[in-house]
């Protein structure tokens, strides 16, 4: 079985970052991705999770803490400008990736393709790897 917890993908949502000016220097520029991760968050809620509202990364993105129960997730979610945008998913405090992991990337990849504003949803396992797939979960 392969994982790839990392996806690229295409959006109608407007790009949202905040650029630096004379106002505000550096440090108070918000990245791009906010509204997808709001997005992801209102897709993943009626799934039974508990999502934190987005959580400014500097610029890095916007990290979604995401729980079911005991299971506890995390979403980074970035967009550039001129990019395609992209998440990267992981379980929290774990080297290793239970079954539950499988079933939350499932289901997000299904939620991400089922919702009008995602398309061309394509997984892949780090930024080295070249190959997409259009599932995140590959089972032999």
């Amino acid at each position: 079985m392969k994982i790839r917890p990392q996806a690229e993908f295409e959006t109608s949502l407007p790009y949202d970052a905040v650029a630096g000016g004379e106002e505000n220097d550096f440090d108070d520029i918000d990245p791009g991705g906010r509204n997808i991760a709001e997005a992801v968050g209102e897709m993943l809620r009626p799934l039974g999770y508990d999502v934190s509202d987005p959580i400014h990364e500097d610029v890095h993105g916007w990290r979604l803490d995401i729980s079911l129960g005991k299971r506890k997730f995390w979403l980074l979610i970035n967009r550039l400008i001129g990019d395609r945008p992209y998440l990267m998913a992981d379980e929290s405090r774990n080297f290793w990736h239970p079954p539950h992991f499988e079933d939350f990337l499932t289901q997000l990849n299904t939620a991400l393709s089922s919702d009008p504003r995602f398309s061309d949803v394509l997984w892949y396992k780090d930024w080295k790897d070249r190959t997409r797939t259009s599932t995140p979960v590959i089972r032999r």
